[in-house]
């Protein structure tokens, strides 16, 4: 049973090698280029965030410290230029 095991597994990851998947993934490798961190991000209190600003179905990124809420929207986490909001929320910096 060991046995089958093993080469069903080898044969996983051969097929996979095959196909074009690269094996070699190292998660400690550098990459050679960076996106610069939001420093100043908007903010908008709740009560003024209209559909026009976010809308009612915008998938948002939630976060609470020392009782102080904020709401990121995933749109401005993500693209080519952005990664990080670099903010400071209930006296605590956060990224």
């Amino acid at each position: 049973m060991l046995g089958l095991l093993s080469t069903l597994v080898l044969a996983a990851a051969g097929s996979a090698g095959a196909q074009g998947f690269d094996l070699d993934f190292n998660p400690r490798t550098v990459i050679n280029h960076s996106f610069p961190a939001i420093t100043n991000a908007p903010f908008i209190p709740a009560g003024e965030a209209t559909a026009e600003i976010v809308r009612d179905d915008e998938l948002v990124l939630g976060v609470v410290v020392n009782g102080e809420a904020r709401a990121y929207p995933v749109n401005q986490l993500t693209g080519p230029r952005r990664e990080i909001i670099n903010d400071t929320l209930g006296g605590v910096d956060i990224a």
